[in-house]
């Protein structure tokens, strides 16, 4: 098996993992060192560029936060299905209009009513580098991707 067989199954576990999980922790390191964590709704599967991808208003503490630092983690759970899964990686803040147009989810109007006509609208990725998931009961142990 190649490396980038494998690398593809492991990104595909992931997208597995979290199919049906559509809101997400993501955590951020703000201006004194601390955690700081608030629910994100994902914005369609985890992309070719093995990323997460997420909107956001570019006037927010977490955007502020990866400006300064560009390491984040996002946690997805599905207690009822044992699952549990940390995302560790980097963000950008990307401002592309056709990206957004693409990333897009009707789910997101209750979030952002105007849309992509929302002020300051900027999409959020997360390029993964690490993940940890427990995925059944009797795992007291991750799994690592």
């Amino acid at each position: 098996m190649t490396t980038s067989t494998h690398h593809e199954q492991q990104i595909q576990k992931l997208r597995e993992l979290i199919a049906d999980i559509n809101c997400g922790m993501l955590t951020t390191i703000d201006q004194n060192g601390s955690l700081h964590s608030c629910p994100m709704y994902k914005s369609g599967d985890i992309n070719s560029e093995n990323a997460i991808w997420f909107f956001t208003s570019a006037n927010t503490q977490k955007v502020n936060d990866i400006k300064r630092n560009h390491q984040v983690n996002v946690s997805f759970t599905s207690p009822n299905q044992q699952q549990y899964i940390s995302v560790s990686g980097t963000a950008e803040l990307i401002k592309d209009r056709n990206k957004m147009q693409a990333q897009w989810q009707p789910e997101l109007q209750t979030w952002l009513p105007k849309g992509l006509e929302e002020p300051d609208l900027v999409l959020l990725k997360v390029n993964i580098h690490k993940v940890d998931y427990w995925d059944s009961p009797s795992s007291i142990h991750p799994q690592t991707i």
